[in-house]
């Protein structure tokens, strides 16, 4: 699709980067490193281009979003539930396969599936977030080519990483590619996909996983709140986040903080995101909603639709369906971050014209 707004690279700074909205995606840099590149998880412009149209504007999931113009070109309708989005069904799956229970999240759904796709040779590269080599606990954005490679990126960070630059490194190299990413990084591989003016051979990327997300945490508050908590984060062995508490596993034993206590912790650019459950991915995978040891998947797209019931046939997952109750406790959850950040994001938004009116987006109610 043709986007019907286009910026350049200093409309990217003063809409994103200098109002603090950015996501640290990656999607500015990834395909435009000659220009961008990152420090302190932000971009930084190395030098300026003069492009009166450029991709880091336009594959930028925050300088715009044309939600419902998406939908259609991806699924071919929109959605009829607000909190979630467009999708065909809601089940709870967990993967069949003791080493990915090991290792995974939860059901270890996302590994499960990953592998399975690996191994029957349906992909070539996996674009996935691995433990930094140097900084403990600290995610890397990393391509994985063969299943030992997927197995040992599992499980959840809790840290913001530019997982879109994994995306443009394996497209570079690779064919047939999966993807597994945050709302963020969903909505900008997918803004990427549509793009008519930038062509970075995106559709390589052939099947599109998200996550459930909260939100994400800056490295150096969570590293205070840690130590405040009396946390050695050497001695981490996991992170969890379920039924409002974060669960930190360690060995001495398994800590347990409120959420609402690591709100200090949250990342600012999460602060405007509205998306919960990944809306615009093939398959979205949280644990919210389903007992321990499974994981809620929600079915959105023909490719999603078709890979989980090709894995299961294949035997890689489990699949059951879930009740109405436990769907409604995932709306719930997907509605509470859109309550909650979208005040934030009326907060700054710029006043909106309808027709001949100017009026502030706090102030729409009154006219209606």
């Amino acid at each position: 699709m043709r986007f019907a707004e286009n910026g350049t690279i200093i409309d990217l700074e003063s809409k994103v980067i200098y109002n603090n909205i950015c996501c640290y995606c990656g999607a500015c840099g990834a395909f435009c490193p000659e220009y961008i590149t990152y420090e302190n998880q932000i971009p930084v412009t190395k030098k300026k281009c003069f492009e009166i149209h450029g991709a880091c504007f336009d594959f930028c999931p925050r300088s715009f979003l044309p939600l419902f113009e998406m939908e259609k070109e991806i699924f071919g309708a929109i959605r009829s539930d607000v909190e979630l989005g467009y999708y065909t069904r809601i089940l709870s799956v967990k993967a069949s396969g003791d080493t990915v229970i090991k290792t995974g999240q939860d059901g270890g759904v996302a590994t499960a599936l990953l592998a399975y796709l690996m191994d029957k040779g349906k992909i070539d590269a996996a674009c996935v977030c691995k433990k930094s080599d140097d900084e403990v606990w600290k995610p890397e954005p990393c391509v994985a080519a063969t299943t030992e490679e997927i197995l040992s990126s599992s499980g959840s960070k809790y840290e913001q990483t530019p997982m879109i630059v994994a995306v443009a490194d394996a497209i570079n190299n690779y064919e047939t590619i999966a993807m597994v990413g945050l709302p963020c990084h969903i909505q900008a591989m997918r803004k990427i996909q549509l793009s008519k003016a930038f062509d970075v051979c995106a559709g390589k990327v052939k099947y599109v996983i998200g996550l459930f997300c909260t939100e994400t945490f800056d490295r150096d508050l969570l590293l205070a709140k840690l130590a405040e908590i009396g946390v050695d984060i050497d001695k981490v062995n996991k992170f969890d986040i379920s039924a409002e508490k974060f669960k930190i596993y360690t060995d001495d034993g398994v800590i347990t903080e409120n959420i609402k206590a690591m709100k200090s912790c949250v990342r600012e650019g999460c602060n405007v995101c509205y998306d919960f459950a990944a809306e615009l991915a093939d398959i979205s995978i949280g644990s919210a909603g389903s007992e321990d040891g499974w994981n809620t998947v929600i079915v959105r797209s023909k490719v999603g639709e078709k890979l989980i019931n090709d894995a299961k046939k294949a035997g890689a997952i489990k699949v059951k369906s879930m009740d109405e109750k436990s769907i409604k406790l995932v709306r719930t959850l997907a509605s509470g971050k859109k309550k909650e950040n979208m005040k934030k994001i009326m907060q700054i938004a710029d006043p909106v014209k309808i027709l001949n009116l100017v009026v502030e987006p706090q102030h729409l109610q009154m006219l209606l």
